[in-house]
């Protein structure tokens, strides 16, 4: 059984076990020779820096700049018209406290308009106090002596101051949102001005954005004092013309003039810093020493992430190119709004040369107008130069420009304007 067994174990095949072998003959072995890549057939160069990035447009600006004061414009003399047709109707017809048998002027109209507002301003007193009769009669007795004085301040001005605290009040109102957490997103979406960001309505609503509680007071103090003179000065501009239309309100005419020079100011600001401040920065960049580190897809990241070169380059640099909100709040957004007051006093030296301006803190001495506009151009001009980045002082530029323009062609244009927009069908006379 053994053996048996022994037997069977033995036929089974062996497994065959390969012993490596190893050749006698010596080879030297391969070397890989480098070869060229593969160039695709249709290749192009590497797109340089400036033709990656893009330039920023100033197309829609200019077209919102342009249609949008054409609309303002024709808006204000069209209703120029009608105002003057219903009060010439008014006084014609005898329905105005008095009849008017001579010609009728432009004063006669303005004149009747204050007195309507004087009985308006009284009937508001009289709901004013029949409101307050359930009062204590001293807060009563405050509430409407508060009322009579704003109501006599309001009626005692011209209508060119009235228009100016009414721009004012949107000012404040702007800067009080801009102290809501809650709207900060919609105020700097809204109500700031980049020109990388490609928008157009930011350029009429920055007009009265006053982030800061000084731009908001020097914004108010401006205006009030200039606004009115300008308004006085379009005012007789119209009646010395000798064939200058008549009109019974000029704050139409005045609200025109602001919004485009606002609009005008911008764009000057926006065309500045898109076509030439741009140009400058991204031929730095293009520089192989200069390349930023990061990628840049946009020309928005380009200037983002790059530190600035100069004082005068580092203007161009958008105020959100940090992330930080400490850094955000310090950059304010600074357009158009300051452009217009420059307008403003532009308009108002060159009206009335002989004027002078003084501060209204010690020492207040005065100056002529004529010098201190000149010295604040001179100032803006440095603050170019130096690369001051507190105010928008390309806006005060344009908007300064604006104001010599519209003084020595405004009041023909708004004549020739309000000729062209009148209702051809003269005002019937009832008998």
């Amino acid at each position: 059984m053994l053996w048996s067994a022994f037997r069977q174990c033995s036929n089974r095949a062996a497994p065959r076990i390969h012993l490596p072998r190893r050749s006698f003959t010596y080879c030297t072995p391969r070397r890989s020779t480098p070869t060229a890549p593969s160039l695709p057939l249709h290749a192009q160069p590497e797109p340089s820096l400036a033709e990656k990035i893009g330039r920023p447009s100033i197309r829609n600006q200019v077209i919102f700049a342009v249609l949008g004061s054409c609309v303002v414009f024709t808006y204000a003399a069209t209703w120029t018209n009608i105002e003057t047709d219903e009060w010439i109707e008014k006084l014609t017809h005898g329905r105005a406290p008095r009849t008017w048998p001579h010609t009728i002027t432009s004063a006669d109209m303005r004149n009747a308009s204050n007195f309507a507002l004087a009985q308006e301003l009284r009937d508001g007193l009289k709901t004013v106090g029949t409101s307050t009769e359930g009062l204590p009669i001293g807060a009563r007795n405050h509430i409407v002596h508060t009322w009579a004085t704003v109501a006599q301040t309001y009626l005692n001005v011209t209508e060119g101051k009235r228009i100016c605290w009414k721009i004012c009040l949107l000012n404040i109102g702007v800067w009080i949102a801009w102290k809501s957490r809650r709207l900060q997103p919609f105020m700097l979406r809204n109500f700031v001005h980049d020109p990388l960001s490609g928008r157009s309505i930011t350029m009429l609503n920055n007009m009265f954005n006053s982030r800061l509680a000084v731009v908001l007071v020097l914004n108010v103090f401006f205006l009030d004092g200039f606004g009115s003179s300008a308004s006085f000065h379009l005012l007789k501009r119209q009646e010395q013309m000798p064939d200058g239309q008549i009109e019974s309100t000029s704050r139409l005419h005045f609200l025109a003039f602001f919004i485009s020079a606002g609009l005008f100011a911008a764009l000057t600001s926006h065309i500045i810093h898109a076509k030439i401040l741009y140009r400058r920065l991204i031929s730095r960049l293009s520089l192989p020493s200069n390349q930023p580190a990061a990628t840049t897809d946009t020309w928005a990241s380009a200037l983002r992430t790059t530190p600035p070169v100069s004082r005068l380059r580092s203007f161009f640099r958008s105020p959100f190119a940090s992330s930080g909100p400490k850094i955000q709040s310090q950059l304010i957004p600074r357009a158009g709004g300051t452009g217009a007051l420059y307008a403003l006093m532009t308009l108002t030296a060159l009206g009335f040369p002989n004027a002078e301006v003084a501060l209204f803190y010690p020492p207040n001495y005065s100056v002529p107008i004529q010098w201190g506009v000149g010295g604040l151009l001179l100032l803006d001009v440095l603050g170019i130069w130096r690369g001051w980045r507190f105010f928008d002082h390309f806006a005060h530029l344009g908007g300064a420009m604006f104001g010599a323009i519209y003084y020595a062609y405004g009041p023909q244009f708004w004549n020739w304007l309000r000729v062209g927009v009148a209702d051809p069908r003269p005002v019937e006379k009832k008998a």
